[in-house]
Parts: structure tokens; sequence; C-alpha cells
């Protein structure tokens, strides 16, 4: 994501980005999807079976559109907001605790399950026991 822009400008945008996920799992694929942790399940198996054919033409594409979304089901469970650090954007839970949601798709489009979205969802209480789950 570009840091060119104002930065509520930039979160907007990947918020409509997360919400265009949701539409298009619907009407696209047929799956209802929250912003919870049964939506990051689906997410992660997507993205498994995207991996190793994903077209390079649409990548940095799926990256943002899924990292916005993993990003959004995280803020939305356990709090923290968006921020760009160093040129990067992720969600800032207080100062020393932070996640990078674009870059988690990233790898995971690039490894694989070895770079799961649901391993850094699930660990997030464990890895900042500050954070709570809101749910």
């Amino acid at each position: 994501m570009s840091t060119s822009k104002n930065s509520s400008e930039i979160v907007a945008a990947i918020r409509a980005n997360a919400d265009k996920v949701i539409s298009i799992a619907r009407e696209q694929l047929g799956q209802e999807l929250n912003f919870d942790e049964q939506a990051v399940r689906w997410l992660d198996g997507f993205i498994q079976r995207q991996y190793k054919d994903a077209d390079p033409a649409i990548r940095n594409g799926l990256i943002n559109m899924l990292g916005s979304f993993l990003g959004e089901c995280i803020i939305r469970n356990f709090g923290g907001e968006w921020v760009c650090v160093d040129g990067s954007w992720g969600i800032r839970f207080d100062d020393k605790s932070a996640v990078f949601p674009f870059a988690k798709v990233g790898k995971m489009l690039e490894n694989g399950s070895d770079d799961s979205v649901l391993g850094l969802y699930t660990l997030i209480p464990i890895l900042f026991p500050s954070v709570s789950n809101r749910n």
C-alpha cells in the first residue's frame, strides 16, 4: 500500500477492500463471511489453494485485498489500529506490539501453510498478552 495518501484515506481504502472480500466471497463463491476466526480459517484455506498457482500479475492485488480482510478481522476481534511503520501498513496494539497482515498474506502466498494466516491470528493473544479477544 502506498503511503503517499493521507493516512485516513488509506485506512478507509483498507476497510473498503475488506468489505469487498466479503461481497466477492458471497456473490462469487457462495461463502458467507464475517470478521471472525471462522472467516480467517476460510481465508487460510483459500490462500493455501492459491499459493502455488497465484498469477504473478494479480499477486499484489490479492495481497492488498486479503491482507485488508485479515487485518480487519484482527482489529475487530483483538483491537488495535492501522498504522504505517517504516513504509509498511500494519496493526499496532500498543507502543511495542504490532502485526503486519499484508506481509503475512504475501508470505503465505509464497510459502503456503508454513506461513499460515490462521497461525498468526490464533497466536495474537499468546504473543501479546495485553490484547484480549473481544468475542
